[in-house]
């Protein structure tokens, strides 16, 4: 039985999708080696990721990949969320929404701002690319965040836990036990990122984010946890008491809150541990029992 011919013409299509991208790739390599060693030849791809692709070629298989082998050989191509979604979409499938953009973005960022406003204790709003698109007075005055203007470029979340230009660093790493504690706070945020954007880590906004890590040289940071091991997630840090402006070790944890069914853009909120953060949070008129709520909903 013959194969409608708009499942033909679909078919074609898909197929020069793959094989620009494929040939685009290839391209790529005259400027560096790939790290894997990939050549992106059709008998690799055939070999790697679908291997019906030469039957495909060659017109003894007539059938549209299905939904994860396109997924599959997106993968293989090292494809951009953008690549990925063509693909997809030429074969007929929904695309894959990872993160807000444009208007939706706004609108999302307008209701953290407007939500921030209401929340008593520090906080900050950050995008799905680490930028902090907003704190709070408390915020400010707990992390000792300057109010000039030559700082507003390090307004990511890398730059915050990571450049020395700024004080939560050395603050957070004053003795061994501190150090410890933080580093190991920094290698769980960043196997969550990783976790978080794996099918983003070819888009440009992820490749960026990647070469600050590497400013920092975070790849010093193991890449997976050691078996068996927590990680706690209270973190500590030296803050200034108001009235003496001596500094403390205090405990705090964070919270995430999110606008909408996307993780990002979030509300990060930070809570206090023990009596010593209670104090220095109170200071900052934060209040004592640690509890909030928005729109009904109750944080603690």
């Amino acid at each position: 039985m013959d194969i409608p011919t708009t499942e033909n013409s679909r078919l074609k299509i898909v197929i020069g999708e793959i094989e620009a991208l494929r040939m685009k790739r290839q391209h790529e390599l005259a400027d560096r080696p790939h790290p894997y060693l990939k050549r992106f030849t059709q008998q690799e791809l055939n070999d790697e990721a679908f291997p019906s692709y030469k039957n495909l070629l060659v017109g003894r298989s007539r059938r549209i990949p299905d939904r994860q082998m396109i997924i599959n050989i997106a993968e293989y191509l090292d494809c951009t969320s953008d690549e990925r979604n063509d693909l997809l979409m030429a074969a007929g499938y929904l695309p894959i929404q990872t993160e807000l953009e444009g208007r939706a973005l706004e609108r999302a960022l307008e209701w953290s701002h407007l939500t921030m406003r209401s929340i008593p204790f520090p906080a900050m709003i950050v995008t799905h690319t680490q930028d902090i698109k907003g704190v709070n007075e408390p915020f400010r005055h707990l992390f000792d965040i300057p109010l000039d203007r030559n700082y507003d470029g390090l307004m990511n979340r890398i730059d915050l836990h990571f450049n020395s230009d700024l004080p939560i660093r050395s603050r957070s790493t004053f003795d061994k036990a501190s150090f410890e504690q933080w580093e190991a706070h920094a290698k769980n945020g960043i196997n969550a990122f990783k976790r978080e954007h794996i099918l983003s880590r070819y888009d440009a906004w992820y490749q960026k984010l990647f070469h600050k890590f590497q400013k920092y040289n975070v790849d010093e940071y193991p890449n997976v946890l050691d078996a068996g091991e927590e990680i706690d997630h209270v973190q500590t840090i030296l803050a200034r008491i108001e009235s003496s402006g001596e500094l403390v070790p205090i405990r705090y944890r964070q919270i995430s809150i999110s606008a909408g069914s996307r993780l990002y853009p979030q509300i990060a909120v930070f809570l206090p541990v023990d009596a010593a953060a209670r104090k220095v949070f109170e200071d900052l008129g934060c209040p004592t029992d640690c509890e909030f709520s928005i729109h009904g909903i109750s944080y603690s």
